[in-house]
C-alpha cells in the first residue's frame, strides 16, 4: 500500500494555509492567531488560476478538511479543532 502523501501544507502567514496537491494550488483562510479552528466544507473554495473554475465536489473538499485537520493535529491538541459535519 502507498501511504505517500499527494498534497503539501504551508503557512505563508497568521491568516491562511496554502494546500498543494501535484500542480494545484488552494488558499485556505484560517486565522492562526486564534485558540481554535473550525473545519466545514465552505473554507474551500476553489483551486488558484489556472484551475479556478474546476469544481471541487463535497466528496474531494472532505478529503481536503481530513488533510488540513491531519495537519492541525500537528500544531495544535484535538480538543481546539472543531470538524462541522453536512
Amino acid at each position: 500500500m502507498n501511504d505517500k502523501k499527494i498534497y503539501k501544507i504551508e503557512v505563508p502567514h497568521f491568516y491562511c494555509l496554502e494546500y498543494y496537491e501535484v500542480e494545484k494550488k488552494m488558499i485556505i483562510e484560517m486565522d492562526f492567531r486564534e485558540s481554535y479552528f473550525i473545519l466545514k466544507k465552505n473554507i474551500i473554495t476553489h483551486w488558484e488560476p489556472p484551475y479556478q473554475n474546476e469544481i471541487i465536489s463535497d466528496e474531494k473538499k472532505r478529503e481536503i478538511l481530513n488533510n488540513v485537520y491531519e495537519f492541525l493535529l500537528t500544531k495544535t491538541i484535538p480538543s481546539n479543532i472543531e470538524r462541522e459535519e453536512d
